[in-house]
């Protein structure tokens, strides 16, 4: 599919001509919408008022405007020649004038030439109308002359305006004035156009094609005028594509943020996780160091204390006493996690069985007597399942 040229892309589809027109000593307006389309150009609205100086808000202000004068500051002159020169052209039609005051525009038929003029400062006038409202003009053509962009798309003999008779057999008058009560439809290219909106769509062509046979000071200024539309389209469109691309990078750019965000936020959860983790790890480490650490003095001392303990509680161990259980520094309670380890110091439990009650005592009493020990206490004396006399005994050191 082929791409738009820069030219279609500025002037955009929709484009207006506005014919300024005499009628009956008033001043009248005939516009004209067209729209291009697959197809090709389609009208889509049209109007014919009185011009009171204000363009209704229904014709978009923001389109192309060409604008086609045919009042009557505008004179129009046959000559019957063809001079590839504007000036003997110009010399011949109005001789004696000051061109630094006027527009002209030449219509060159086969042997005919209609010269059209109008001051300078009236064009200066109707564009100053219209830049009040800030409609912008990009062409301009002045009488009938734009007609010669589109007489060759039909074949009629006679062609009527608004307020004029174009006759194309260039041996009679090729203008003259004439006004219809009805309007009269044209075919040109297949394009049906009645006779009020002819000179706009001439205008509108001319634009659209930017190119045309006639030449004159008013075609220089019409391609001013076109530039300097083409020069604002530029830099409207160009602002607006520029603010759509960069919404475009901040709307992408927030969702790749927001994307890679919500990735580095679940990251740091995990690492803060992990961070917890290892934490807590860390602590348990320390905590089974210090056990077992206390586990190795509680072993350290058992080794070091036991067997003099346990050699000196033996020798006075008569033969009707049985030991059956002897702990150094026994646990306050059964090891639980995430509680410390707690043993009874300076400490030593003894338990077993007795035949002797009298053998019982004085082995208390000589435990007693051991200058390591501070004291004796029987903590459980009684019978037991098998009918044997038990006993428990804590000893307390010094």
């Amino acid at each position: 599919m082929a791409l738009p040229s820069m030219t279609s892309f500025l002037l955009g589809k929709k484009h207006i001509g506005i014919e300024h027109f005499t009628l009956n000593n008033e001043d009248k307006v005939a516009m004209l919408l067209v729209e291009k389309e697959k197809e090709g150009l389609v009208i889509t609205k049209k109007d014919r008022i009185t011009f009171k100086g204000i363009i209704a808000e229904k014709w978009d202000h923001k389109l192309p405007f060409v604008l086609i004068i045919n009042t009557n500051q505008v004179i129009q002159k046959e000559i019957s020649a063809i001079d590839a020169s504007d000036e003997k052209l110009l010399h011949k039609a109005f001789p004696n004038t000051n061109w630094d005051e006027f527009y002209f525009e030449i219509w060159r038929l086969k042997t005919k030439s209609i010269v059209a003029i109008t001051r300078k400062s009236y064009i200066n006038s109707l564009i100053s109308i219209y830049n009040n409202q800030k409609i912008v003009i990009a062409g301009i053509s002045l009488g009938v002359c734009s007609i010669a962009d589109i007489i060759d798309y039909t074949n009629e003999k006679e062609i009527f305006t608004n307020n004029q008779l174009i006759v194309r057999q260039e041996q009679q008058q090729i203008i003259s004035a004439s006004q219809l009560d009805e309007a009269i439809i044209y075919s040109i290219n297949d394009l049906q156009i009645e006779n009020r909106q002819l000179l706009a769509f001439s205008g509108i062509l001319r634009l659209i094609m930017n190119s045309t046979l006639n030449s004159g000071s008013i075609i220089s200024y019409s391609d001013t005028l076109y530039n300097n539309y083409n020069q604002k389209a530029f830099f409207s469109k160009g602002l607006k594509i520029m603010t759509g691309i960069l919404l475009g990078i901040l709307v992408f750019n927030f969702m790749f943020f927001t994307h890679y965000y919500k990735l580095a936020q679940e990251t740091s959860e995990t690492l803060l996780i992990n961070k917890s983790s290892l934490e807590d790890v860390t602590k348990l480490k320390e905590r089974i160091v210090k056990k077992e650490e206390k586990v190795k003095n509680i072993i350290g001392k058992t080794t070091s204390q036991s067997s003099l303990i346990i050699n000196e509680i033996a020798n006075k161990v008569p033969s009707s006493i049985l030991l059956n259980e002897m702990t150094f520094n026994p646990l306050e309670k059964k090891v639980k996690n995430d509680e410390p380890i707690t043993a009874q110091e300076k400490t030593i439990v003894v338990s077993g069985t007795t035949l002797s009650n009298t053998d019982f005592t004085e082995w208390v009493e000589g435990i007693e007597k051991i200058n390591w020990v501070d004291k004796v206490l029987i903590t459980y004396f009684g019978k037991n399942e098998d009918n044997e006399t038990a006993f428990s005994i804590k000893i307390a050191l010094k």
